[in-house]
């Protein structure tokens, strides 16, 4: 995990919700040869609700 770019929380939520998650790929970037940056919407929703718990942007650099 390299940092996140944006995180919002939109919803609170309650003791005992149930929670799902969800993950979209935004953007993969080549960094230099030996690096790349993926960069993964992460969306967090509340069963039963209209609007999710937690919307970021995750940032991961991966190594070879």
């Amino acid at each position: 995990n390299y940092g996140m770019n944006r995180v919002r929380f939109p919803n609170p939520v309650a003791a005992g919700s149930n929670l799902r998650s969800r993950s979209k790929m935004i953007s993969v970037d080549k960094v230099n040869d030996e690096c790349f940056q993926v960069v993964n919407e992460v969306t967090i929703v509340i069963e039963g609700q209209k609007k999710p718990a937690c919307v970021a942007e995750v940032v991961f650099r991966h190594y070879f």
